[in-house]
């Protein structure tokens, strides 16, 4: 910028400083007319026309906006992506003029914004203060003039940064997604920490320009020339730009962050890139070597086009009743993937709601964590390659990652839920998979026994043991039911080969159990699926010879497919692994690599979010449920004393997945199709070994579903509980 600047010396002390005055008069304003954004008017009876000086400062600053930053785009892309890179990789030196054309449209106006404030605030500042304060006049249009302009800038600079480190391939689709995923507020990510460090820049670098403008001419005792007036304003830049280089790093990685969790604010920046970049990262960018030696982590040169389907997909709202997904039906055919709507939910966009729909509360589904994964969007995700892990095995020979083995073991320490020292993990296919290598392992055991094992476990029980076992029909083993009926029987005669399967908390009535039966002949497979700070206090860490632990109770994901064991025995633990190498060669490589990433979130933390999150919607759900069947005595609930959680540190209520209801009167006998006929679908008693006066209801659905469960449930239950004409909903 080459704005005609003369001192507020010069201008108001004629009889003082002669020399200046002699200059003064060499200032020929229709010469220099040329070389200034607005002639600065010195003499008293001559003022200055503001609506001619705005109207030149929004004009030729503009274009100077524009022409900078098409000149020195290419520069700034590379610092941008050296401020956000971490150590590891190799810079990208491709697409650096990515986002330029969007990025000028920006620039235009906020360039025209900064100089029309700039310009005529300094001027009319330089009038009104002392002649010892026109720095003050200098630095004060400068910072007014960067948060007016802000308003333009910040969602520019937003586009601009995401686009250079290969978020986005367009401007127009950066800005639909942003918008989409983040809401508007997400073109102003980092506004804070941008006013933070552009505030100061453009205050400081215009105070240095004008006063080494003042300083030179009035050594110099003549005008600058073009070349000179470029050299102040680069060695301006320059020092500027050291000064506030930190800020500069901080309010890149906030902006490209956008949505993101890896920083909470500016403080928690700073500390971050202290703690795990060092010290020297807060100066990236002041030099080539911060070129050389820092990298990007995002090479924009294939994942583009997968990145940018996610995105697009993850944006459909589906009314907030559905989801789309990139595997959805039509995307073959190049069409856009469909809502796939909720239970009740009908139309393109699940906007329309079925009346008196059934309610689904049979199935077992955790969505109540999906709210949690949309939030932690970006930590979550995994990109993956065409060619990733295209072996059968590992490079240790095994089917197993390790790393994934590290974090699982990390879990049970962070939450205080099992022991892993001296065990060995195995991995399998949902604990369905793992079950089944597990009572194929243990039958094995007494190979002198002629009699298959006997498969028991308590009633209520989780129906999969029994139906495994009679779908298999082993002649080494045979599901024989309940197992205190069978201690009380007598038939335990210490020689036949048993097997009790012990579930913690309970499927379906979600209370601690403990085995029944012991004995040198009773082997004992505990299943911990439901043993998580969600639905149960910790109230120690488990230690047994075989425990099995799935994935869909911990974080959600039951589409996964992914369970693990940790056991004792190594000749237990090896039959287990030939089953799973023989029935499956192991857990696929996509699916521990999307496990791995999934429990780092989990892990990153303590826990402290997903839990508490978890536990905050059951224990809401549990509150809602209790203060409707508190009003019935037609049905009850389940009832569990609260215990100390170890992981909460705090005496805590259980919150089961699934609310375990009886029909407290005689001639309801089918609890089941009671609710089947209020149009709620649970699932019946007999299922779980146990009578048909009780029905299983799921609260771990999606929201859409528990919502519909209430509304029905407030129907049925309170025209039993409230007499007609005192019947209100709550």
């Amino acid at each position: 910028m080459d704005s005609d600047i003369v001192s507020s010396s010069v201008d108001r002390s004629q009889t003082a400083m002669p020399d200046a005055l002699a200059f003064k008069s060499i200032n020929d304003p229709i010469k220099n007319q040329i070389n200034s954004c607005a002639a600065i008017c010195v003499k008293q009876d001559d003022p200055c026309h503001f609506l001619r000086v705005l109207y030149e400062s929004l004009i030729t600053g503009g274009l100077a906006g524009v022409v900078v930053e098409a000149a020195l785009y290419p520069i700034d892309t590379i610092k941008t992506r050296v401020q956000v890179a971490r150590d590891g990789g190799k810079i990208i030196w491709k697409g650096l003029y990515s986002g330029l054309g969007a990025n000028l449209v920006g620039v235009l106006p906020a360039s025209a914004l900064f100089f029309g404030v700039y310009e005529p605030t300094k001027q009319k500042l330089l009038k009104v203060l002392p002649e010892n304060l026109s720095a003050v006049a200098h630095l004060a249009a400068g910072a007014l003039g960067g948060a007016v302009s802000s308003i333009v800038r910040v969602p520019t600079e937003v586009v601009k940064q995401r686009m250079q480190t290969g978020q986005f391939v367009s401007a127009p689709d950066a800005v639909r997604l942003i918008i989409a995923k983040e809401g508007f507020g997400g073109m102003y990510a980092g506004y804070g920490s941008f006013l933070l460090r552009d505030l100061p820049f453009d205050a400081l670098q215009f105070c240095v320009y004008e006063q080494l403008r003042i300083g030179y001419k009035l050594a110099a005792r003549r005008d600058l020339n073009d070349p000179e007036n470029a050299m102040i304003g680069a060695f301006a830049g320059a020092v500027t730009g050291v000064l506030t280089t930190p800020l500069d790093v901080i309010k890149t990685r906030l902006m490209v962050q956008g949505s993101g969790t890896q920083y909470k604010g500016v403080s928690d920046c700073i500390k971050t890139i202290i703690r795990e970049e060092e010290l020297r990262h807060c100066i990236t960018g002041n030099g080539s070597k911060g070129i050389v030696d820092s990298s990007t982590t995002w090479n924009p040169t294939w994942t583009n086009r997968a990145a940018a389907e996610a995105e697009t997909v993850a944006s459909f709202s589906c009314s907030g009743h559905g989801r789309a997904f990139v595997d959805g039906l039509g995307v073959l055919d190049g069409q856009k993937p469909p809502c796939e709507c909720n239970n009740c939910y009908i139309g393109k966009d699940c906007s329309v709601l079925l009346k008196d729909c059934p309610v689904d509360a049979n199935s077992g589904d955790p969505l109540f964590l999906e709210p949690f994964w949309m939030r932690q969007a970006e930590r979550s995700a995994v990109l993956v390659s065409g060619w990733h892990r295209m072996s059968y095995i590992y490079e240790d020979g095994t089917y197993v990652s390790r790393e994934l083995e590290k974090v699982i073991r990390k879990l049970h320490s962070v939450v205080g839920n099992a022991v892993t020292d001296n065990r060995f993990v195995i991995f399998g296919s949902g604990t369905t998979q793992l079950l089944a290598a597990a009572v194929h392992a243990l039958s094995l055991t007494n190979s002198s026994v002629s009699s298959p094992a006997r498969l028991l476990t308590s009633i209520p029980y989780y129906a999969m043991y029994k139906d495994q076992a009679e779908f298999f029909d082993s002649a080494h083993l045979k599901f024989e039911g309940d197992a205190s009926a069978w201690k009380q029987s007598g038939r335990n005669d210490n020689i036949t080969q048993v097997i009790e399967v012990v579930t913690s908390p309970n499927n379906p009535d979600g209370k601690l159990k403990r085995a029944v039966l012991d004995g040198p002949n009773v082997k004992t497979l505990h299943d911990y699926a439901y043993y998580w700070p969600h639905f149960s206090p910790i109230t120690h860490p488990v230690d047994e010879d075989l425990s099995l632990f799935s994935l869909s109770k911990t974080t959600g994901h039951a589409g996964s497919r992914f369970g693990w064991g940790l056991v004792k025995d190594k000749a237990i633990y090896e039959k287990m692994d030939r089953f799973i190498r023989l029935t499956s060669m192991g857990v696929s490589k996509e699916t521990q690599l999307h496990v791995l990433q999934l429990l780092k979130v989990v892990v990153g933390d303590g826990g402290n979010e997903i839990f508490n999150f978890g536990y905050g919607t059951v224990k809401k759900r549990w509150e809602t449920l209790n203060k409707i069947f508190s009003m019935s005595t037609r049905f009850s609930l389940q009832t569990i004393k609260p215990e100390y959680c170890n992981y909460f540190k705090k005496v805590r209520e259980f919150t089961p997945s699934y609310a375990w209801v009886k029909c407290e009167r005689p001639e309801d006998k089918n609890c089941y199709e009671i609710f089947r006929a209020a149009k709620i679908t649970g699932r019946n008693g007999n299922v779980f070994g146990s009578e048909e006066r009780f029905v299983r209801l799921s609260l771990i659905r999606s929201q859409d579903d528990f919502d519909q469960l209430i509304d029905m449930l407030k129907k049925f239950v309170y025209q039993e509980a409230v007499p007609s004409e005192n019947f209100m909903y709550i």
